[in-house]
């Protein structure tokens, strides 16, 4: 696991940074980190890393402007946003955080991240199999942006494609909530990953799609959110 920090302030950097490597240490996980002290100076190198820890105060590139280059850059890296500010979880949903971790208790929440992270990182290549049109289709979990039940087909949604299958939204469902799918709605299932925001009566997708939620089910698609982040 390759880690990047960017956080400007260099005492709190380098204690992370032990923090980090000690961290992963005892979970067994192979790690190396590097810090970085401005957005600007890590986005250049973004290649090089896995994921990446982001300070969200920061001057000049600040730790939001660095979150919407990353997702906006070919490789998709999971953002943990580093913070004091508890009500900045929801109003980052845009940036599809993988997590949040909170400055004051570093102690008793990075170890789970780690975990998390490090379970991400080896399933992130795990493949959802499923029959279309007398073919087996293979595709990535995390390129599945939501699924849908149009007439008697299910159709798969990806950023490139859509795929249809005659399997049941039910069964499917059973499947893939394990992995940060929830069901939205009695037609459609959602990868949380590409949840922008949610409103009242619907999802807005990262790209700019929306998508009807059940009245019943807004409170489920909130809570496995925060579930999915690590929010609290």
């Amino acid at each position: 696991m390759k880690i990047a920090i960017c956080d400007d302030e260099r005492i709190f950097t380098d204690i992370f940074r032990e923090k980090l490597e000690m961290t992963a240490e005892k979970c067994g996980i192979e790690c190396t980190v590097s810090a970085f002290l401005n957005g600007a100076e890590m986005i250049s190198m973004l290649n090089r890393f896995d994921a990446v820890f982001l300070d969200v105060d920061m001057p000049g590139l600040s730790g939001e402007e660095t979150a919407e280059y990353i997702i906006g850059s070919e490789k998709t890296l999971p953002i943990i946003f580093v913070t004091n500010h508890d009500d900045f979880v929801f109003s980052s949903f845009r940036y599809r955080p993988f997590g949040f971790l909170r400055k004051r208790y570093i102690d008793s929440e990075l170890e789970d991240i780690i975990k998390r992270l490090d379970k991400y990182l080896t399933e992130i290549e795990r493949c959802y199999t499923f029959n279309s049109h007398n073919k087996l289709i293979s595709v990535r979990l995390n390129d599945i942006n939501y699924i849908e039940v149009y007439g008697h087909e299910t159709l798969v949604h990806t950023a490139n494609a859509v795929l249809t299958t005659s399997k049941a939204l039910s069964a499917i469902e059973k499947e893939l909530s394990e992995y940060g799918f929830i069901r939205t709605h009695k037609s459609y299932i959602v990868n949380t990953r590409y949840i922008f925001s949610v409103e009242r009566n619907s999802i807005i997708l990262s790209n700019g799609e929306n998508l009807p939620v059940s009245r019943t089910k807004l409170t489920d698609v909130k809570q496995m959110m925060i579930k999915f982040t690590g929010a609290n």
